[in-house]
């Protein structure tokens, strides 16, 4: 079942709202292909649009915060990197143990649950700075 983009996640920066929009995107392809049983080269093909992905909206994002000044500059980086982290573990696994339910299940609940709750939380402290700026 893909995940469904809703208003709770809308941060009113158009970039920024098509970028995630265009991750959500990402892993929903990616989960489509393990539940049709894609093979292994495939979904690695998947994985790695969503690295490139997901690593052009964390720079644009880190660039944003940059020149901005933000104060949480540091902590973003850093959750960035844990995501690009399980990102990467994602990847070799599916390169040892091949696709699988199991492996969908987890992609969701790692990287769709990381990035809902970024959004609602860090994402949305970004936006409150600058708005208030």
């Amino acid at each position: 079942m893909p995940f469904k983009w809703g208003p709770d996640l809308i941060t009113n920066i158009p970039a920024l709202d098509a970028h995630h929009q265009g991750i959500f995107n990402c892993i929903n392809n990616f989960c489509e292909k393990c539940d049709e049983n894609g093979g292994t080269e495939e979904i690695l093909e998947v994985l790695d649009v969503l690295d490139r992905y997901t690593r052009t909206h964390f720079g644009y994002e880190e660039v944003l915060m940059k020149i901005n000044n933000y104060p949480g500059l540091g902590d973003q980086k850093e959750q960035h990197a844990l995501f690009l982290g399980d990102l990467t573990a994602l990847k070799a696994t599916l390169q040892t143990e091949g696709p699988s339910r199991q492996l969908t299940l987890l992609t969701k609940g790692k990287l769709i649950r990381w990035l809902c709750h970024h959004i609602k939380t860090k994402d949305r402290e970004l936006v409150d700075f600058l708005n208030n700026r």
